[in-house]
């Protein structure tokens, strides 16, 4: 359907004696948030009203609201008129949507428009004849015979009209077979450190990490913030709590062992339930990459060339396929944006599809509205016992004395490390060399790359293969650290032989001694595979067997730096654009070079902080809104916590190693009844099923609702239930509110929030009692650097 029909068939009946250009502008904004309203201004009113009478092509407003229009907001607009207004609207478009009535009329109806905006959004202008609509003129895509994908630019995900894509497919013929096949077969053998030369079968090696997810439900008893924990999971069990998931966990704990576990026990079932599983690595979205399809097509083409486009969008549009992506957290931060705009566009478009994600821990996942956030949790010492008894090592009596040792007391005092599968592996290999495992970070690593460099060959017996660049394990170290600092800093986890070859060629020109000047790029490379297995090779691609093993040779790098250059590697931590959680590497340097790390590099960040702040008359606001310029209060339940946290990197190591933090006592703090006044986001307690706008097609008459779908609730956002949800059940139950105290609104509005800011500057309060910390620590650390300054003496004493 063009605009101009869905117009002039909604105009026929609601717009009455309104100007054509109002009543078009309307239905724009109609789609729109209100923030989004500007995008109309530049529309004059003659456009608008040649866009009623198809004059003029919408194709250029609908580039501009595409990634904004929202169903949702068009079905307010529709049920804000009267009953019999509703059904008069319903019945203009009964010809085209058999199923609309007064109760999902709104839906249907901001669906229909979403659709004629995303593919005249997608249209070529030129290509399309004059009077002829996006959706019934659209180039076909030609499938290239060497299997290349066509230029994707006139086309997006949610246009679902391909013509001439090809014959349609006989029943019998299944697809995706040969994929499962091919992709089975792959997965089902892994490289790990231990079988680096030798791929073992994957269940031979593997434990299956449990599951946590938070639900904020209830089945009859008031179990509000509960935690369920699944055993042994599966897509099945998975899908039983949400169809979008992220599963969350630290480097090394298995995210994707159990996205390839997940994977090929979906792949066994497809024959009976006719799902279709794909496991794509998001590390190949590239800025080249044009959206989510896209993306899908080409990576299944790795193990069968001929799937076509249209199998895909057939799958997608019968709600058939799981998405099994990993690693989020390996997509370049320069493309993290258009990936999340491709991926919410994707959902628009196939909704009802599963996508299972996995990640490291990142700051946030508020763009990911959609996903639940799942935990995959830390081996159990049962599942670690487990997995080593599994593992085939080549020291049989070292293994067992490991892992009786494992068993009466490593697990608890080594927790960090034995509750990892990848670090658990190592602990073994550096346990059997050196008869213990190391506490602290840094050194684990240190005695694991001894371990590595010194007995690579240990399954052989005695003989030992000399490295290909010829040096000491001291002296490759040195080496490979600063490979490892330069390709951290770019944020580069994955090389060909030519980008390899381009960053070792600067670490060998700027540090290379006379005596390695014959040393090759390609020597190291060979040794990093072959001989210390820290790097693996897949394809044409090489990859560090762990990123853990990158943070710490980065670390080791940065710490050797001279004195001064230092502050310089403190500015890149506070300033790294893409940050992690689970990203030790700082910890590590703190923990190799401590005195180093307060004198030239906490040092200079607080003397920029302090003295900045007591330059102004109200220094500790100052200070507040430069580092805590947001200060969240929840009271009740709420669906998702933001926790106080400073806003700068470099302060939170600080307060953290020097045990100076008191925020966390902000979140408890008794704040005056003046805190109720400030803007607040309040959750309520609603009926899982109907959060949904789905639902409420599927039960058009609230009566005839099954029992059994009102026993879950959610906490859900008040303010973003479907427009139907009161009118069926009444205003839920209130759970609790969400209140952001913006710094700089009461900074600049003293005699509005008087009470509050006097209880924020109150001696006691926890922000306040932390500034008074942090300017003791600075001038105490001044004080020790001046002493060591002046001092002559070879010792401090």
């Amino acid at each position: 359907m063009t605009f101009q029909e869905f117009a002039k068939r909604l105009g026929g009946v609601i717009k009455a004696e309104s100007n054509t250009h109002v009543f078009v502008r309307t239905l724009f904004e109609s789609i729109l948030p209100e923030d989004k309203y500007d995008i109309l201004r530049e529309y004059s009113d003659s456009t608008f009203k040649a866009y009623y009478n198809g004059n003029a092509n919408i194709s250029r407003i609908a580039k501009k609201v595409n990634m904004d229009a929202q169903a949702e907001n068009f079905a307010d607009f529709i049920h804000n008129y009267e009953d019999p207004t509703v059904q008069k609207i319903s019945d203009a478009f009964s010809d085209v949507i058999p199923n609309i009535d007064c109760f999902n009329a709104g839906q249907m109806l901001g669906e229909l428009f979403e659709s004629i905006i995303s593919e005249s959004a997608a249209a070529n202008k030129k290509s399309t004849p004059k009077g002829a609509s996006a959706s019934t003129y659209l180039p076909p895509i030609i499938l290239d015979p060497n299997g290349k994908a066509p230029d994707l630019e006139i086309y997006q995900d949610g246009v679902l009209y391909f013509e001439k894509i090809g014959e349609p497919e006989d029943e019998e013929i299944k697809p995706f077979k040969k994929y499962l096949t091919e992709a089975s077969a792959y997965y089902s053998t892994k490289k790990t450190l231990l079988y680096a030369e030798d791929p073992h079968p994957f269940y031979d090696l593997y434990v299956c990490n449990d599951i946590r997810c938070k639900k904020f439900r209830t089945a009859g008893a008031h179990d509000y913030n509960s935690e369920k924990t699944i055993s042994n999971a599966s897509v099945e069990l998975l899908e039983a709590e949400s169809k979008y998931i992220i599963i969350e966990g630290i480097g090394g704990i298995g995210k994707s062992m159990f996205l390839t576990h997940l994977f090929l026990s979906s792949a066994q079932k497809s024959e009976i339930n006719g799902t279709i599983p794909l496991f794509l690595s998001l590390k190949e979205y590239k800025d080249t990459t044009c959206g989510i399809v896209d993306f899908i097509w080409k990576s299944v083409k790795e193990y069968d060339n001929s799937i076509s486009l249209k199998d895909i969008i057939d799958t997608l549009q019968n709600k058939k396929m799981i998405l099994l992506l990993d690693g989020l957290d390996e997509i370049q931060s320069g493309i993290r944006n258009s990936f999340d705009q491709d991926l919410e566009a994707f959902i628009k478009s196939y909704f009802g599809n599963t996508i299972i994600m996995t990640s490291r821990p990142v700051y946030s996942f508020i763009s990911y509205s959609k996903f639940s956030l799942f935990d995959i949790q830390a081996l159990t010492k049962k599942q670690a016992l487990e997995l080593v008894q599994k593992l085939e090592f080549w020291d049989l009596p070292a293994k067992n004395s490991f892992l009786e040792a494992l068993d009466k007391h490593l697990y608890y005092s080594h927790r960090q490390f034995a509750s990892n599968p990848l670090l658990l592996t190592i602990m073994l290999m550096t346990y059997s060399s050196f008869g213990e495992v190391p506490a602290k970070m840094h050194v684990f690593y240190s005695k694991a790359y001894e371990t590595m460099a010194r007995l690579h060959d240990a399954s052989k017996g005695s003989f030992k293969r000399p490295l290909n660049t010829d040096l000491t394990p001291e002296e490759f170290a040195k080496y490979f650290a600063q490979f490892c600092a330069r390709t951290y800093k770019d944020e580069k986890l994955e090389f060909d032989s030519m980008s390899f070859s381009l960053y070792m060629s600067k670490v060998l020109k700027k540090a290379a001694s006379a005596a390695h000047r014959d040393i090759v790029p390609r020597d190291f490379l060979m040794d990093l595979t072959n001989n210390l297995c820290i790097m693996y090779r897949e394809g044409e691609k090489y990859y560090f067997i762990h990123r853990s093993f990158q943070e710490y040779f980065a670390a080791l790098h940065f710490a050797s730096e001279y004195d001064a250059k230092l502050t310089k590697v403190g500015f890149f931590f506070e300033t790294m654009k893409n940050r992690f959680y689970a990203d030790r590497t700082f910890d590590m340097l703190y923990d190799m070079i401590p005195e180093k790390t307060e004198r030239f590099i906490f040092l200079p960040f607080l003397e920029g902080l302090i003295t900045n702040c007591e330059k102004k008359n109200d220094e500790y606001w100052e200070f507040l809104e430069r580092i805590y310029p947001v200060i969240y209060h929840e009271d009740g339940l709420t669906g998702e916590s933001h926790f106080n946290a400073a806003s700068s990197f470099i302060y939170k190591k600080i307060i953290k190693e020097m045990s100076l933090d008191c925020v966390l006592d902000s979140e408890s703090y008794k704040w005056p009844k003046q805190i109720y006044d400030l803007p607040a986001k309040t959750w309520v307690e609603a009926y899982t099923e109907f959060l949904n706008y789905s639902a409420y097609d599927r039960y058009p008459n609230p009566e005839f609702i099954p029992d059994e779908l009102l026993d879950n609730t959610d906490l859900a956002d008040e303010s973003e239930l479907p427009y139907k949800y009161t009118e069926y059940f009444g205003n839920p139950d209130p759970a609790g509110i969400e209140i952001a105290v913006e710094i700089h609104e009461l900074r600049q509005n003293p005699h509005r929030y008087k009470d509050l800011r006097a209880c924020i500057e109150q001696d006691n309060f926890p922000l306040k009692k932390e500034y008074q910390n942090i300017k003791r620590y600075y001038a105490n650390l001044r004080e020790r650097t001046n002493r060591e300054i002046e001092n002559d003496d070879l010792f401090d004493d």
